[in-house]
């Protein structure tokens, strides 16, 4: 089992055997007034979601859940771009384990070989001009091996293990991916998503160049990905000299299936507000690891 330490942002990382999820947890520790920095991992979640309130796969031992506190001094606009950063900070501190062939997938996932490895959930509480504080919400499928998956994941989801042939330790493993994120924090903070984080992310884009069909809203537009802009928004090129950008959204390749939209499913941001009209957690039972 993982042990406590502190973490890079001079708070305290906290260990559960079982929470129902970590990031309900320290939603309801930052209502109560707990520092930014504050994370909280379980070695098993319950109750575990990602975007769209989508169960998110987390069995015992075997993985990272964790969520971290942040109180940034950020305006509305700026939250979303929170979770681009902590994909990048993902795709750095593995990149320095040796994991070739990591890319992003806009708008908060990590990839690899083609399937998913990670995903975020990015929640605030509004307060004035700005957030009170966000909870960044974190999956890394990590010594996962495929049999472990349930079966409507074979296929799309992926761990490091699986990919890798080797386990990984992941208590080592977390205190690299949060010396990351504070470090990719600060760099955001100063420069911005553009610069150092953008290009990156460009680099390394699942999407890049490829075309692709994206819902955004009541909207469902076909085009070819270029990227990110500094502002996190996903560029979609129609091929007759129009781009347009989007803030955000979901997107597939064109030969991918679409997913059902319901009338229920949020699909107008990257980040999720609670306390708000609209919720993190529905009751689909779908599954956001792949």
């Amino acid at each position: 089992m993982i042990e406590g330490f502190a973490s890079p942002w001079g708070s305290r990382v906290e260990i559960f055997t079982r929470l129902s999820s970590t990031s309900r947890y320290l939603f309801a520790e930052a209502v109560k007034g707990a520092p930014a920095g504050l994370v909280a991992v379980a070695e098993e979640q319950t109750a575990g979601y990602g975007r769209r309130g989508r169960q998110w796969h987390s069995p015992a031992g075997l993985n990272l859940y964790f969520s971290v506190l942040l109180r940034p001094e950020l305006d509305y606009a700026q939250v979303p771009q929170l979770s681009l950063v902590a994909v990048a900070a993902l795709w750095r501190a593995l990149d320095a384990e040796g994991v070739a062939g990591l890319t992003v997938k806009w708008p908060n996932d990590l990839y690899l070989g083609g399937c998913k490895l990670a995903g975020i959930i990015a929640e605030m509480q509004p307060g004035g001009r700005g957030p009170e504080f966000v909870v960044l919400g974190i999956g890394l499928n990590v010594n996962t091996g495929i049999d472990d998956f349930p079966p409507e994941l074979r296929g799309t989801a992926t761990s490091l293990f699986h990919s890798c042939g080797r386990r990984f330790d992941r208590a080592r493993l977390l205190a690299a991916l949060l010396e990351q994120l504070a470090a990719c924090e600060k760099i955001f903070y100063r420069q911005g998503l553009g610069g150092e984080l953008a290009g990156l992310i460009n680099a390394n884009f699942y999407l890049g160049g490829r075309e692709v069909v994206l819902v955004s809203g009541d909207r469902r537009q076909r085009g070819r990905a270029r990227g990110i802009d500094d502002r996190g928004r996903l560029l979609l090129d129609y091929g007759d000299g129009r781009q347009e950008a989007f803030a955000a959204g979901e997107a597939w390749l064109e030969k991918q299936s679409l997913p059902l939209i319901g009338d229920n499913i949020f699909q107008g941001s990257l980040t999720s507000w609670r306390g708000g009209k609209i919720s993190a957690c529905s009751r689909r039972r779908e599954t956001d690891n792949g």
